[in-house]
Parts: structure tokens; sequence; C-alpha cells
């Protein structure tokens, strides 16, 4: 799938066992976004469950922004 930047979209494992897809993401960076967000899993969850706060100050460094 090709979105255009500011596009969005959401992704589902809509089967068992869970779909793997790979991903390119142009320009870079993406990788830089899910390692922080790994060093920052302690703050970004609990109990399974996002902070979404937390997640937007995270991905707002990267431009990334999340709509329910």
């Amino acid at each position: 799938m090709l979105l255009p930047h500011g596009a969005p979209y959401a992704l589902w494992p809509g089967s068992t066992p869970p779909p793997r897809v790979p991903q390119t993401s142009s320009p870079g960076g993406w990788e830089c976004f899910v390692e922080d967000l790994i060093e920052a899993r302690a703050q970004v969850s609990s109990g399974g469950r996002l902070d979404p706060a937390a997640l937007d100050a995270i991905a707002a460094k990267y431009r990334i922004t999340y709509e329910e």
C-alpha cells in the first residue's frame, strides 16, 4: 500500500495467527521512533494498555499523530 504523507491509516491483526507484514517507510526515521517506544515502554504502557499522552509525546518528535 502506498500512502501519501499525512494520510491516516490503521492496521488490525484480524486473523490467528496475526499476519507478518513488512513495512518500508520513506523518508527514513521510523526505526528511531520504534526504538524510542521500546526504550520508553514502561512509561508508554501499563498493564498491557497504552497511555495515549505518553505515546503522543514520543510521536510528536517524529511528526506522527494518532487519530481516534
